[in-house]
């Protein structure tokens, strides 16, 4: 990606072209956050996104282009008067402070009667969740139902804030299970513009049905359980129910579905890195930064950081182009180039070899000693191309690379620092270096300590709330983790996920293999990486098939939920639904209605 003080035809240019790396990606997928990169990033993206799109363009997409200036111009932002605090331990300075929260919706395919999928906005702007509402997951669902489609935006992040900082006391009110409440509230109180003479109450009136990607979906699955009288199902896609502290286990993923050449040369070559650095040697550790472009980032630590960047664009892939990064693969077309950096590496080899090699026992010298430093240098070649001119020329290397200072409370800091505050409260997630015996994508200077120092360096103590020591993960594994299962809630994977492992699909879950029945959907996308299943296409755009089987199995099982809440209210004298059509078989699991599959439509 360019560098901020681009020209205006630079910019143009940024606009039309793939970035190397998102805010997003940047801040999910690599170990430490650079907050000086960061902030970088995101001028970046600002800039270029107002030039193409004009200044309704929203923030903080997933990926390139889930968003557009004439989505955000078609679902203008409602406010509803959200609740500072739903818990008595932790009061508003004010009783019953409120604060605006917002949401958008569509009703161009509501009838009265019809069910509401409310799609949780999770740690983003909201608005970059409107292509789910307009041809997306909630778009798919409201079609085949006649339902209303909803995207909340997440307290803390957008422009949902219940203060006026992000300090330390400031957000003692931002917390997973004060956010479900928020879910609740709104769907037992809203009144949508242009419906308000139509009861839509959940759990009485109309049947609510919770939606959500990653620390959305595990959100979705915990509404289910903890709020089973408001939403009647969920769908949680990607959904990461387990929080984990040291989330080594993200790369698993990448190890196992990525070119096996490709990793092989890339642990290769992380593991000859980290053998040069602990040589601690003047003649070593300035000419093997100087190979990577990143001769001046002065902590060891942060430049194997540095090198784990290329990474977070495998996160980033999508079976859709228009909004997927194929960046993961350009990276690995690097590292497995034969002939590019022959004559570089033959150079580098000679001069290396001799430095080293005499110092090293046998045990740690790479066995094909040219071949090993070939692939460092292509991997050197990649990040000095691509990475170290993230770094505008007027920024020193640690001012960019750098992960000792995270200054900033202000609103505008909540792409960061909100999430930041999550994970470094209940979730962890620090990811880093495989445990000895495994082999590491990343270095092995990437520990905990390192990864987690965010929490001590962002978050000073304040006078009414301080960050532990280490995350309380409890909060979030006792609701269930990977063995979390309910009626009418669905699970909704892809097996090359790298939060694959904090999912019930993980394979060290109790049951990663549960049956899949219309009850308790257990769906994996073969080959499927984050939420998948949430993005959709526009009318006459064919997808994929194992993403159209996806959203075949969805719309299947959700109107089997609607067809059962029906029956259920009308029994009680609240329904009036006439059916037309019969009840066919379906795949049972023995609990009543799930063995009948509607065929036909409600009236």
């Amino acid at each position: 990606m360019l560098v901020v003080h681009l020209a205006l035809a630079g910019l143009a240019s940024l606009a039309a072209a793939e970035p190397l790396l998102t805010t997003r990606a940047l801040r999910d997928g690599v170990p430490a956050l650079p907050l000086g990169l960061h902030r970088h990033l995101a001028a970046q993206e600002r800039a270029a996104a107002q030039l193409a799109q004009g200044p309704a363009w929203p923030a903080g997409a997933d990926q390139l282009a889930f968003s557009s200036a004439e989505t955000v111009q078609d679902y203008p932002a409602h406010t509803f008067q959200q609740l500072v605090s739903h818990d008595p331990a932790v009061p508003p300075s004010t009783p019953n402070a409120t604060f605006s929260q917002r949401y958008w919706f569509d009703a161009s395919h509501y009838k009265p009667g019809g069910p509401v999928f409310l799609l949780d906005g999770g740690e983003t702007d909201g608005a970059g969740r409107i292509p789910f509402l307009r041809q997306g997951i909630l778009a798919i669902l409201s079609r085949a139902t006649h339902g209303l489609g909803i995207i909340l935006e997440h307290r803390y992040y957008g422009e949902s804030f219940p203060v006026e900082s992000l300090s330390t006391d400031d957000l003692r009110f931002l917390d997973t299970r004060q956010s479900l409440h928020d879910s609740a509230h709104f769907a037992r109180t809203v009144k949508i513009p242009g419906l308000e003479h139509v009861n839509l109450t959940a759990g009485s009136a109309a049947p609510w049905y919770y939606i959500g990607g990653s620390y959305a979906g595990a959100k979705a699955a915990f509404a289910r359980k903890l709020h089973p009288d408001v939403f009647d199902g969920a769908i949680a896609s990607s959904a990461v129910t387990t929080a984990i502290v040291d989330f080594w286990q993200y790369y698993e993923p990448i190890r196992a579905s990525a070119p096996a050449d490709c990793i092989e040369r890339l642990v290769e070559s992380t593991s000859l890195v980290d053998t040069m650095l602990a040589l601690n040697s003047p003649f070593l550790t300035p000419p093997l930064k100087a190979l990577f472009g990143l001769d001046n980032v002065t902590s060891d630590a942060d430049f194997v950081n540095a090198l784990a960047i290329p990474l977070g664009s495998w996160q980033a892939r999508n079976w859709d182009g228009a909004v997927g990064s194929s960046r993961f693969d350009a990276f690995c077309a690097a590292l497995t180039n034969k002939t590019s950096t022959a004559i570089a590496a033959s150079a580098l080899s000679d001069s290396l070899v001799a430095a080293f090699s005499p110092t090293l026992g046998a045990t740690s010298f790479p066995q094909d000693p040219r071949k090993a430093i070939a692939s460092l240098a292509a991997y050197g070649e990649y990040v000095k191309q691509h990475v170290a001119p993230l770094c505008p020329p007027d920024e020193s290397q640690d001012a960019c690379f750098g992960t000792d200072e995270y200054p900033g409370d202000a609103l505008d800091d909540y792409e960061w620092r909100s999430w930041a505050y999550q994970f470094c409260t209940e979730w962890g997630y620090f990811i880093g270096a495989a445990p000895e015996g495994t082999p590491s994508l990343v270095s092995r200077l990437l520990t905990v300590e390192y990864t987690s120092k965010i929490c001590r360096k962002a978050f000073p103590p304040g006078e009414l709330n301080r960050v532990p020591v280490m995350p309380n993960i409890t909060a979030v594994n006792q609701l269930g983790g990977a063995n979390l299962s309910h009626s009418r809630l669905a699970f909704v994977d892809g097996s090359e996920d790298p939060w694959l492992y904090a999912t019930p699909h993980s394979p060290t879950a109790p049951n990663p293999h549960r049956k899949d029945t219309l009850k308790r959907p257990f769906k994996l996308i073969k080959g499927g990486v984050h939420h998948w299943d949430e993005n959709g296409l526009p009318p006459g755009r064919t997808e994929p098939p194992e993403i159209a089987k996806i959203h075949r199995a969805e719309v299947d099982f959700v109107q089997t939920w609607v067809s059962e809440w029906r029956e259920r209210e009308g029994g009680k004298g609240k329904g009036r639904w006439r059916w037309k059509g019969a009840l066919a078989g379906g795949a049972g699991d023995g609990e009543g209605e799930e063995g009948a599959r509607e065929v036909g439509r409600w009236l």
